[in-house]
């Protein structure tokens, strides 16, 4: 969950380990700063994944834009909906 990320963060930082976590990064900038700075400090690689990515609709999109078959871009708004918690009788998750 979100609010454990910064105490894995800085305790991976302080043992040298690579740090690779998930959005929301941290609760507040306050935190997310904390984080950058203690990875900086040993020097090891750090990144937030962003798993959507990979997803089929995003692929087309890249591809699209590389091909060059939609002109040059100018501006761009996009939305991901979800509709998997819309039941009632999904179960209860971390958020």
């Amino acid at each position: 969950p979100s609010d454990a990320h910064k105490e894995i963060a800085l305790a991976a930082a302080a043992a040298g380990k690579h740090i690779f976590c998930e959005k929301p990064l941290a609760l507040n900038l306050a935190d997310s700063v904390e984080m950058l700075e203690a990875a900086e400090k040993v020097g090891i690689k750090h990144l937030v994944g962003f798993n959507y990515r990979f997803a089929p609709a995003v692929q087309l999109a890249k591809k699209l834009i590389a091909e060059g078959r939609i002109g040059k871009i100018y501006h761009f708004r996009g939305m991901f909906l979800q509709d998997f918690i819309v039941d009632p009788d999904f179960p209860l998750v971390w958020r």
